[in-house]
């Protein structure tokens, strides 16, 4: 299968976009095909191994501080079990990349094995940023490593969401029944955790246009939007109550982060804010911004859309009814937050809009929201109720198609430049972590997508 850089017309035809889908799954055989490699080609390395310059196309230097081999992120190993396991799945199903598939296996079990020492070493927790060994650190004032210890009260964070779903999607492939039943009682530490807003982001910000430290006061969404896709996961893995959790969550984002039914008058329906404060409101900063990342919005809708799918055919009659109104206003919520977010110019979707003043607050493009809003929209589409919905999910679908091309680097893997800015050139802005993407944002989404698109 070879990447073909197909152009989405406004209006595609079923046969432009199965083009679209073959291009979708050139992007994910490619990029997994060379994380797998180079994570054999590091056996005395045992990490999901995505240390690449996205710009140079070059190794990161072995002792930078948070690119190099001695920082492991958290996040990435907890996202890219998730990935390995995901396209491992896809191919099972489809009969496809049998030998890959077992490549994927190897790595999976030593990246599993990796991770469960690692949390022992902490007390169950795991960091956004640890050496090899598994011992956690920060960076100090100068951006240098500082050790610190974990103990069994420290808050759990992304590292942890990320890792208990990636090493529960791990261990359930790989039929180890002990891991599966550690990283269940993982998964659900961290619902609780959320729900009781003792959850605190681990994120050190690696970008000074994107704040990340906890404040008080301030709540965000992003960990309630994560977990709904661990949920989806463990729905489609017939878990006890896991439609129920997933149900919790998705009201709560439906309730206190989008405005439906025009409940906030200031606001246009649709919007989606960031963050709430203690009383539940939107967010209000002392310059009167009310902050939204059109990118995580977007995401929130295409995880939804995959849980409420993966719920459908196993929830009672009253899930059912909650699932069809929570269903009802995705495409409402798609459409608007991708008009607050597009770019039209260099094609992309902006990292900050401020929902109060109706502007763009910070015009660098990640990546990550394209893949997960093509994924959004093709979950849509089935949904639609009518040729305005329809064409508003093709609308998006297709302009975001088209947008991720001018990420996309033949000549890298199919791998993506991270950033670019508003005049549309690459800069070195990192959107979270330095590693590269592991197949997670990228191709997760666009395996999803690509059996949308057959289904049609």
């Amino acid at each position: 299968m070879s990447y073909r850089n197909v152009h989405l017309p406004e209006a595609p035809t079923g046969a432009q976009l199965q083009a679209a889908a073959q291009d979708y799954g050139a992007i994910a055989r490619s990029m997994m095909d060379a994380i797998v490699e180079r994570s054999e080609g590091a056996p005395d390395y045992p990490f999901v191994e995505t240390k690449l310059d996205l710009i140079t196309g070059r190794n990161f230097p072995e002792r930078d501080p948070i690119r190099g081999r001695g920082a492991i992120y958290g996040w990435i190993q907890g996202r890219g079990l998730e990935a390995l396991v995901g396209h491992a799945r896809w191919g099972e199903r489809r009969g496809e990349a049998a030998e890959l598939v077992q490549r994927i296996r190897a790595v999976t079990t030593t990246v599993l094995a990796q991770l469960r020492v690692m949390r022992q070493r902490n007390d169950g927790r795991l960091s956004f940023f640890m050496t090899p060994e598994g011992e956690p650190f920060s960076l100090d004032d100068s951006g240098q490593p500082q050790p610190f210890s974990m103990a069994a009260d420290h808050p759990y964070g992304f590292s942890d969401l990320f890792s208990a779903k990636g090493m529960f999607a791990a261990a359930d492939w790989l039929g180890d029944g002990a891991a599966k039943g550690e990283a269940l009682a993982y998964t659900r530490a961290v619902d609780e955790a959320i729900h009781e807003r003792t959850f605190r982001s681990d994120q050190i910000s690696l970008d000074p246009k994107n704040r990340a430290e906890p404040r008080d006061g301030y709540h965000t969404h992003g960990a309630t939007m994560i977990q709904l896709g661990a949920w989806a996961m463990l729905t489609a893995a017939g878990e006890a109550d896991a439609i129920e959790s997933g149900l919790r969550l998705l009201d709560y984002e439906l309730t206190y982060h989008a405005n439906i039914d025009g409940r906030w008058a200031h606001l246009q329906e649709g919007d989606f804010w960031e963050a709430v404060d203690d009383e539940g409101q939107p967010f209000v900063e002392p310059d009167g911004v009310i902050l939204s990342d059109p990118g995580h919005s977007l995401e929130f809708v295409g995880l939804a859309m995959k849980f409420i799918g993966a719920a459908q055919a196993q929830a009672s009659a009253v899930q059912v009814a909650r699932l069809e109104v929570a269903t009802a206003h995705m495409i409402t919520l798609l459409g608007r937050n991708f008009d607050n977010g597009y770019l039209p110019g260099p094609q992309g979707i902006s990292k900050a809009f401020d929902l109060a003043s109706r502007r763009q607050l910070n015009t660098d493009m990640p990546w990550w929201n394209l893949p997960e809003t093509i994924r959004a929209a093709a979950f849509c589409l089935p949904v639609a109720g009518n040729d305005g919905e329809r064409n508003l999910c093709l609308r998006v679908l297709c302009d975001c198609h088209n947008a991720f091309r001018e990420f996309v680097r033949p000549d890298l893997h199919l791998m993506a430049y991270q950033t670019r800015d508003e005049c549309g050139l690459p800069v070195a802005s990192i959107p979270a972590t330095a590693d590269a993407d592991p197949g997670y944002h990228t191709g997760l989404s666009l395996l999803d997508a690509i059996d949308v698109i057959d289904s049609l």
